[in-house]
């Protein structure tokens, strides 16, 4: 088989310049670029009244279980009320957010922020079938839900397997990789019926919590900066764009961290010093087990291939970086689909990593050992249970832009995917 070095190009690609100051910038952490019958409800295992639980920023409410919000086996009931300004200002202003009042299964909440996501691959309007947040502390100071400060629905508008996010979710958590988890919902606003969401883990200061022991370092957002139309930045290290880095939790260093990462790249890329000098501020044994259950997944439109849809995690207690995935709308695909590669990644640290001898062995060693760990889920069982869950709510989805064929097809895609993927991947890197 001819060597995987071999593919690659040793120059560094050159990033698309654009005017940043000059040019109204948009954040938006959650998008990719390019009936009346009775339906199942869960409830979380405590005596009723639900009632929301209302707790601090020191997140003294970690041991509560919150896991039932993120259940694959059961719809949660959502109920939005949008009053009249606030349903107009998400029309005018979608990324704004505007005051609602939520019921989640029998828990109520009188004021709570909610605001569209989405951009160039999957903005829809309020009255089509909008991906949404739901900011819980957004109006009233420090209210959170079982722990949590916010969810995001995802509409599946551009995934109608609807199984894409709670898929992804789950081949994270087998490997041991950080990263979000999710559901599924069924979405009322004002009454009208919105059909079937997925109900996706929002990446904050409790996620943190979950995963490290210290979760109070700077988490930072790879998302790609949108200027509107088809005008953006894609964001990656050694780029000279370290600035547009969204702060999502942690304090403001004047992207120190992010700089420290550029720096490394660019003084050590293909040299022989890279693997050891990026070491200093990159967790590389992390980072190669999260690329390599993106590349299992097939994620096109993640960092490796397209420099986006992730976020950066500096842990205090080394002061290094994690990646931590987010957005799989556009994952369970090959890569010359979008003419891309495996073996020569877009993303500036992921190439450099693959013309180091040393760091493409190591990556190497983190794909056996991922696998090991996703063959011992049953994916191919999951995927099946997920059809039975997702029939009914499927089929009576009133806003979903997907026919009974394009969901067959899907998940029939899906369901082979998984069958054959572990196999390819091994063929792919020798192993």
């Amino acid at each position: 088989m001819v060597s995987l070095l071999w593919l690659l190009v040793c120059s560094k690609p050159e990033p698309v310049a654009h005017d940043s100051e000059s040019i109204p910038i948009v954040h938006d952490s959650d998008d990719p670029i390019d009936s009346d019958s009775e339906r199942d409800t869960v409830l979380p295992d405590t005596e009723p009244p639900y009632v929301p639980v209302v707790t601090h920023e020191s997140i003294e409410d970690q041991v509560l279980d919150d896991s039932w919000i993120f259940s694959r086996d059961e719809l949660l009931q959502i109920e939005l009320v949008l009053p009249h300004d606030s349903w107009f200002a998400l029309h005018d202003k979608p990324y704004a957010y505007a005051e609602a009042r939520v019921t989640i299964n029998q828990i109520e909440l009188e004021s709570v922020g909610v605001r569209l996501r989405g951009k160039i691959g999957s903005f829809r309007p309020l009255g089509s079938k909008p991906k949404l947040r739901i900011d819980f502390n957004q109006y009233v100071e420090d209210q959170r839900v079982y722990g949590l400060e916010s969810v995001s629905l995802n509409s599946s508008v551009v995934d109608c397997s609807y199984m894409k996010e709670p898929v992804a979710a789950a081949l994270f958590e087998a490997a041991e990789v950080p990263a979000f988890r999710a559901g599924y919902a069924h979405l009322t606003i004002n009454g009208l019926d919105y059909g079937l969401y997925q109900v996706v883990e929002t990446e904050d200061d409790r996620f943190l919590k979950r995963y490290w022991a210290d979760g109070t370092g700077n988490l930072y957002d790879g998302k790609y900066v949108w200027y509107g139309g088809w005008s953006y930045t894609l964001l990656d290290f050694g780029a000279n764009v370290d600035h547009l880095y969204q702060l999502e939790e942690g304090t403001p260093v004047g992207h120190a961290d992010i700089k420290g990462v550029s720096s490394a790249l660019s003084a050590n890329w293909g040299g022989p010093h890279f693997y050891a000098q990026t070491g200093k501020v990159v967790d590389w044994p992390a980072v190669h087990r999260a690329w390599a259950v993106e590349q299992w997944l097939g994620q096109l439109d993640g960092y490796v291939l397209n420099k986006n849809n992730y976020r950066v995690y500096f842990d205090p207690a080394d002061g290094k970086a994690e990646f931590i995935p987010w957005d799989y709308d556009y994952s369970f695909l090959e890569d010359y689909q979008w003419g891309r590669s495996w073996a020569s990644p877009t993303g500036y640290l992921a190439y450099a990593c693959r013309i180091d001898a040393s760091c493409a062995a190591d990556w190497r060693l983190a794909v056996d050992d991922v696998l090991d760990d996703i063959d011992a889920l049953d994916s191919e069982g999951l995927v099946e249970d997920l059809r039975d869950v997702l029939e009914t709510p499927i089929s009576q989805d009133p806003k979903s832009p997907c026919t009974t064929g394009n969901v067959d097809a899907a998940q029939n895609h899906i369901a082979h995917w998984v069958s054959v993927r572990s196999d390819y991947m091994r063929g792919f890197w020798n192993l």
